[in-house]
């Protein structure tokens, strides 16, 4: 748990850098590394073989500790497991050869355009979720996978 000593040894962006044993930490570049470069580099300081079944029981492991957190409501540790849980989604992606970055860059686009219809419109069912636009061609996502 972070303490009130901890917090002030922070730098602006969060991290303990005095007490980090990497040092790459102590340079400013980290707001220029995508999730995916982050994970990368995880994987090459501890040497690890990332596997699907690793990441996969990693994912599994790590969404039941979001669901806890969030059953308790305790929100800075909801966030913690959420970021826990997209973490090693981009080491699934990685384990798989996956460019998860261009994936959710198309699929970005992708839902954007699908939320209006060919009238230009945003409709909604009646619980509140955008209704689909059907004539709007689905994401292609297969030369990724290849």
């Amino acid at each position: 748990m972070i303490n009130e000593h901890d917090i002030k040894d922070m730098d602006d962006d969060g991290i303990m850098r005095e007490h980090c044993w990497y040092p790459s930490y102590k340079e400013s570049r980290l707001t220029k590394m995508t999730p995916a470069h982050m994970v990368k580099e995880f994987i090459e300081v501890t040497s690890q073989v990332p596997t699907k079944a690793l990441y996969a029981g990693l994912i599994k492991e790590e969404f039941e500790e979001w669901c806890s957190a969030n059953i308790h409501s305790d929100r800075a540790e909801e966030l913690k497991e959420l970021t826990d849980l997209v973490y090693v989604i981009f080491g699934y992606a990685e384990a798989c050869g996956w460019d998860l970055m261009e994936a959710f860059r198309r699929v970005h686009v992708n839902n954007v355009g699908r939320c209006v219809q060919s009238d230009g419109s945003v409709q909604r069912n009646s619980s509140g979720k955008i209704i689909k636009n059907p004539a709007y061609p689905k994401v292609y996502l297969g030369d990724l996978v290849g």
